[in-house]
C-alpha cells in the first residue's frame, strides 16, 4: 500500500471561551479557533470540551468543521458544561475523511466532590473517550479522542489503584485499535505522567508518545498527549501556545 502523509491534531478549547479555563459568563470565540485550524490545517482533530446544544442550535464541532472546510464532523456529548447555561461539554471529531464506526464510551465515574477554591461545590462530571475509524480509501485510521477526569482537583492522584478500571478500560481500546498499527490516540490525560496511567500500551510495535514532558497549559503543566502506533512513522510536532487555556497540539506522521 502506498504511504499516507497525516496531520492530526488535539485541542481543548474550553467551550470555546478563550483565557484562562473555568471562566462564565463569556461568549465563545470559535472564529479564532477557526483561524488556528486554517494557519496549521490538520486532516484530523480531536477536540475536547466543544459544547454541544442537543439539537437545538449548530454544535461548536459542527461549526467548527463548516467554517473551516471539513467535511466530516461528530460531537459526543459528555455532561453538563459548567462553562455554559443548556449547554453539553462533548468530545468532537473533524475530518476530511468520512468517520466510521464511531462510538462514546463513558469512563466510570467515582463521584468525588470538593469545594472550589471559592467555597463552590465541585463534583466529577462524567468524562470518557470516543472510538472511531476514519476511511483512508486503502486502510482505515482506528482513532480514539478522550477527556479524563481532573482528579487533582479532587485531592486525588489519577495514578491511584482504585482508578485502574478507568485506565484498563481506555487501555483495552487502544490495543484493540492499535493492532493493525494505523492508529492515533488524541487525549487531555488530566495527568502529566502518562507512563504511569498507560503503561500498558506504551512500549515499540504498540504505541509511542509524540511529545513528551512537553508544557500544554498556560500554567507550564502537560495534560495532552498524542499516541501514534507502530505503523506510523513521526515526522514533526507542533505545541503552539493560543488564546485559550490549552496548547493546540498537532503531528505530522507517515502512515504505512
Amino acid at each position: 500500500m502506498r504511504s499516507i502523509p497525516l496531520k492530526l491534531a488535539t485541542w481543548n478549547i474550553g467551550g470555546g471561551i478563550l483565557g484562562e479555563s473555568h471562566q462564565r459568563g463569556r461568549s465563545p470565540s470559535l472564529d479564532y479557533h477557526v483561524s488556528v485550524l486554517k494557519e496549521y490545517l490538520p486532516d484530523v482533530v480531536c477536540l475536547q470540551e466543544a459544547h454541544d446544544y442537543h439539537g437545538r442550535r449548530e454544535s461548536q464541532s459542527e461549526y467548527l468543521a463548516r467554517s473551516a472546510g471539513y467535511a466530516y464532523f461528530a460531537s459526543f456529548p459528555t455532561s453538563a458544561s459548567h462553562l455554559a447555561e443548556n449547554a453539553s461539554l462533548a468530545l468532537g471529531i473533524l475530518s476530511r475523511f468520512p468517520i466510521k464506526d464511531a462510538v462514546y464510551k463513558t469512563f466510570p465515574n467515582p463521584r468525588l466532590e470538593a469545594s472550589g477554591p471559592n467555597g463552590d461545590e465541585w463534583r466529577l462530571h462524567d468524562k470518557g473517550y470516543a472510538v472511531a475509524s476514519v476511511d483512508l480509501g486503502d486502510r482505515k485510521l482506528g482513532l480514539i479522542n478522550g477527556h479524563c477526569f481532573p482528579l487533582h482537583r479532587f485531592g486525588a492522584n489519577s495514578a491511584e489503584p482504585r482508578f485502574a478500571q478507568m485506565w484498563d478500560m481506555l487501555t483495552e481500546d487502544l490495543l484493540a485499535i492499535g493492532d493493525s498499527g494505523t492508529a492515533l490516540a488524541a487525549m487531555d490525560l488530566n495527568h502529566g505522567q502518562i507512563g504511569e496511567v498507560l503503561a500498558g500500551v506504551l512500549r515499540p510495535g504498540v504505541y509511542l508518545n509524540a511529545f513528551e514532558g512537553t508544557p500544554t497549559t498556560p500554567k507550564g503543566v502537560q495534560k495532552d498527549f498524542i499516541l501514534y502506533g507502530h505503523a506510523m512513522r513521526l515526522i514533526t510536532t507542533t505545541v503552539a501556545a493560543t488564546e485559550s487555556d490549552h496548547s493546540y497540539c498537532q503531528v505530522s506522521v507517515l502512515a504505512y
